[in-house]
Formats: C-alpha cells, structure tokens, sequence
C-alpha cells in the first residue's frame, strides 16, 4: 500500500535536507524529511566559519558540543609553519549541529519519517518513495542524501568518480589545542587536519578518490608526527565531491519536480572541501524555489548567488595546490592584514604616538 505523504519529499536530514524543512516550515510549507541515520557524527572536520555563523543566525544557538577558536596553524609541504589568526571558527560536533537543524524544523511542523530511502520512482503525477518498510508517494521529491544520493541517480546520474575525493580520520581524545591545525600534503591534491571541539577532535586527510588506497598510511603518518598520544574514539571514511571539471556545473540541479541540494549537488567548494555553507545556502534557495511553486528555478538561483566561486575554484584547483603555490602561501601567512607583522608594526606605531 502507497501511503501519501505531503506535497514534499526530503531524501535527507543532514543539515541541507533538515535546513530545507525548517526553511519551508517557516513559510507555512510542510515537507516531509526521510531519515534513519541522522543525527549522527559526520566525517568531517566540522568548522564552521565566522561568515557562515553570521548568514544563518540559527547556528549560533547550537547546544552542546562544540568550541571558538580564533587561529589555525598551516604547514606546508615541505613542514614550513605558520600560524594565521582569524575571525572566529566554531568547531562543533556534527551530531549536535545536525540534531539542532532537524529538531527546529520538526518543532516548526515538518515531519520526520525514520525510514532509509532505498529507492524512487516517477509516475504521471508524483514520485514513488520506497523504504525497506513500504512506499510513498510525493509530488515533489528533493534529493539531500549526500554524495551517493538515491535522488541523484534516479534524475540526473551520479557524480562522476573524477570529481569525488576521499576522506578518513578518527575522531579522538587527547588533543591539548586551542587552534586548529591544516597540514598540506607533498604530492598530493589535499590536506590533513587536526579540529580540536569541546569533548573531542576530529583528525583527518583528504585527497582525490584515485589516491584512496593511501588514505590509511598518510593518516597515519600525519598522527605520528603531529599528535601521536591520541585516544581514539572512533574511525570515519567518507567520499566528498571535489569537483575538478568545470563542465560539471552545467548539468541542472533541479526540474519541475526535482531538486538536488549540498552534497547530492556537488555544491562543495572546489579548493577547501568546506560543505556547510552550501547545503545551508542551497537549502534556502531551494525553499524560495519551491515557495513560488517552481522548483526549476533553484536552477537559476544557485548559479546567481555562487556558481562563480566553484567555477573559478575548480580551475585553480591544481594551481593552488602545486608545492610551490602551496609554500609560498604558508610563507605569506605571517604577513596577512590585519593580524600578521604588517599589524604589528601598525600597533607599535599607534602605541608609540
């Protein structure tokens, strides 16, 4: 039996599907979220950077587990050091944050069904949800199930495996920072890190998917060298949509009754893997999409507010990460305005006046 759920299905309730349903929500649409994994903790490093806190204030409420730090230390290739010191970075436990989103949008009247999604179909009029326990029908179905989204194969095929990187990591306790720590990696299209929050930390590296088989003896290495007395709580792995091909980005995110959001768009930044912002942005766009009753046109909205970032990031991807660009830029940390040497001379005069 097909059960009928409301106009909106949500494949997802990560922060981009849970986002998308608060967002609705608060415009008196009530979607219907599929999810049986979250809240749980994600793969990631899990900072979440002072612009993004301020685009979407709800985030600056999270409770529970999580930590401001204000500096990041950078090593280059060849172990060169530098410490940049920034507006303020929130690490916090995805678990946490993504328990927040999804209960503010069920507090806010969307519905959560605890169901994995295994599969959709289209119909004449509507998209048939099937989970292990049953179907369901919905007349618009959104695609926010990550970088293998069901939605995502059913509409427009996967994302090619040139455009996807790997991760792994543990997170850990027995990290005594107060920063964070970004380790580039010679020979290779990626980077380690070390994200100390309130209860624990999330150490890891990422590289393009064609490198996946060195993950463990890179993580391994970087552990040695740089926090060898960790306890490690638990191992993650996990595919990230890097994309490297410009041309990825023409392909339609979104029909008359279809829209992909965050990873199950590939809307990831090119360079730094950062995904919070976009599946919070492509979230809110989504909403207004569906709000004026044309899910197509999140197509348009997404390319006008960011598609130049992953356009340009994409195709200096390789340059940014050449060893040379890569120490130089750590070299020039220091010398950054407003908190590098330049500021210190700046301050000394001031002082001296």
């Amino acid at each position: 039996m097909r059960e009928i759920v409301e106009d909106i299905a949500i494949v997802g309730g990560g922060a981009a599907g849970a986002y998308l349903g608060y967002c609705l929500a608060r415009k008196g649409i009530y979607a219907t979220v599929f999810d049986d994994s979250h809240p749980r903790e994600k793969p990631c490093g899990g900072g979440v950077p002072a612009p993004v806190l301020k685009r979407f204030p709800l985030l600056r409420d999270v409770p529970g587990s999580y930590r401001f730090v204000d500096k990041t230390k950078f090593i280059s290739p060849s172990g060169r050091e530098s410490v940049f010191y920034g507006k303020t970075i929130m690490n916090v436990s995805r678990e946490c944050l993504d328990k927040y989103i999804l209960q503010n949008a069920t507090d806010n009247g969307a519905k959560l069904i605890e169901r994995r999604v295994v599969g959709i179909e289209e119909e004449a009029d509507c998209w048939i949800v099937r989970t292990r326990d049953g179907e369901y029908r919905s007349k618009l179905i959104v695609g926010a199930d990550g970088v293998n989204s069901v939605v995502r194969r059913k509409t427009i095929g996967p994302i090619p495996r040139e455009n996807l990187a790997a991760c792994a990591g543990y997170f850990a306790r027995g990290v005594e920072r107060d920063y964070n720590v970004v380790k580039f990696i010679r020979g290779y299209t990626g980077y380690a890190w070390i994200i100390p929050r309130e209860t624990h930390s999330s150490i890891g590296i990422g590289v393009e998917l064609r490198h996946a088989g060195k993950l463990k003896k890179l993580m391994e290495e970087f552990i040695a060298e740089y926090c060898p007395n960790i306890e490690k709580i638990s191992r993650f792995g996990a595919l990230i949509p890097i994309v490297t091909d410009p041309a990825f980005y023409k392909i339609p995110c979104s029909g008359k009754n279809w829209i992909l959001i965050g990873d199950a768009a590939g809307h990831v930044a090119p360079i730094s893997g950062e995904g919070i912002r976009y599946a919070l942005w492509s979230a809110e766009l989504a909403a207004e999409a569906i709000a004026e009753g044309n899910p197509a046109k999140f197509d348009t909205l997404w390319r006008k507010k960011y598609s130049w970032h992953f356009n340009m990031a994409s195709r200096l991807t390789g340059f940014c990460y050449s060893p040379l660009v890569l120490e130089l830029y750590v070299m020039a940390i220091p010398l950054t305005w407003p908190y590098g040497l330049l500021s210190l001379g700046v301050k000394r005069f001031c002082r001296r006046q």
